[in-house]
């Protein structure tokens, strides 16, 4: 156990479970839903990847977390089963929420051996593209359809993109992911206060740099906006397997100057705060976009790729501009819009907000996850 918080046995006791505290989207919806618990709720955290910890100190900063390390090895899967097993008679929760698809159905599987009362897993991507992909997900399902474990995506667009492979199991449904739109309001605002007035105009990016967005668009389009506008810059806030090829064509556009890699942060509204404008280039397989939210709470104007999740998180472009995916001419024009024009950006920036708030607030969020868990005896 690495928290040295006890559990108190007199609340309702949670688990949740993830797989690695690293910097990412479902980490954050496990830290923010925490941090939005119940008074009356006592939370547990399994990480089954104790190695992945970048993000491990803010979420020991959550008031009465306990955080337990439980390694999980693909090639030890009923060991793992079993010791899980005595963890949970151990806590005895309430109720457990499984945040890593695939692996939800080993720890699933352990929480029916261990009754546990309540199980939900989450899902936070589409359908993958790849056949082989798609077999994998399939069973997946149906273990989770055979074990009772309610599946819920993260948007629409995820359950959409699943209903045409397999049906899933009863009780799923869409639950939305949040973000704190208050605070995120605040801080972004505070750091645009202190911001210099003869700065660069910023177009930013926060995601993950993998195959399931697409940078590279966004890159080749900012060429053509900064040949246009050479005071401007472009952030893309994050890191991954795509890094060093991005990098790459950021030499071969000679952008090198002009487009900052800014790796993993753990002050994203303050940066938010320093944009002017938010592009979020994705392909496909995109889930929901927690990011994206987040600019929407900061006032961004937001330009995004029309896809099923970016439309539906953008209000079907009530809250932002979409653009045909892949299309970085298209692209290009969009922002282009919105750096000659400070008014559509306010305007856009100001619709963005009021959208957010009525849609992608975490305390709507969390409500609806806890009462799930508290609820769903199935």
């Amino acid at each position: 156990m690495r928290s040295s918080k006890p559990v108190n046995a007199q609340k309702v006791i949670i688990i949740h479970v993830l797989n690695g505290l690293a910097v990412g989207g479902i980490e954050n919806l496990c830290l923010q839903l925490l941090q939005h618990s119940p008074a009356y709720v006592q939370n547990i955290l399994v990480n089954i990847a104790p190695e992945r910890l970048e993000m491990l100190p803010l979420f020991k900063q959550v008031s009465n977390l306990v955080i337990v390390d439980h390694h999980y090895h693909t090639n030890q899967r009923v060991k793992f089963v079993w010791s899980l097993v005595k963890v949970l008679i151990k806590f005895q929760p309430q109720a457990i929420l499984i945040y890593p698809f695939g692996v939800h159905v080993f720890v699933g599987l352990a929480a029916r051996l261990a009754q546990v009362p309540s199980i939900a897993a989450t899902i936070q991507n589409s359908l993958p593209d790849q056949p082989s992909m798609q077999r994998k997900w399939k069973t997946i399902v149906v273990i989770s359809r055979l074990l009772g474990i309610p599946i819920h995506p993260c948007s629409h667009a995820v359950e959409q993109s699943l209903e045409g492979l397999v049906k899933l199991p009863r009780g799923s449904f869409p639950i939305g992911n949040g973000c704190d739109v208050t605070a995120i309001a605040k801080q972004s605002h505070l750091s645009r206060q202190k911001r210099p007035t003869t700065s660069f105009q910023i177009i930013g990016m926060v995601a993950r740099l993998n195959s399931i967005k697409d940078h590279q668009t966004l890159i080749q389009a900012f060429a053509a906006v900064n040949s246009k506008f050479p005071h401007t810059q472009l952030w893309l806030v994050g890191d991954g397997e795509e890094k060093q090829r991005l990098q790459n064509l950021t030499h071969e556009l000679n952008l090198q100057k002009s487009v900052i890699f800014w790796g993993n942060r753990s002050d994203i509204p303050e940066l938010l705060g320093q944009m002017d404008i938010y592009a979020f280039s994705t392909t496909v397989n995109e889930g929901f976009g927690i990011a994206l939210a987040e600019a929407m709470a900061a006032s961004l104007p937001v330009v995004a790729s029309d896809i099923p999740a970016c439309r539906e998180v953008l209000g079907n472009g009530e809250a932002g501009l979409l653009i045909p995916a892949r299309d970085s001419t298209a692209l290009a024009q969009a922002l282009a819009k919105l750096v000659a024009d400070a008014e559509a950006r306010t305007h856009w920036g100001k619709r963005a907000y009021e959208y957010a708030i009525a849609n992608h607030n975490i305390e709507q969020c969390a409500e609806t996850w806890y009462q799930l868990l508290l609820n769903n005896n199935a």
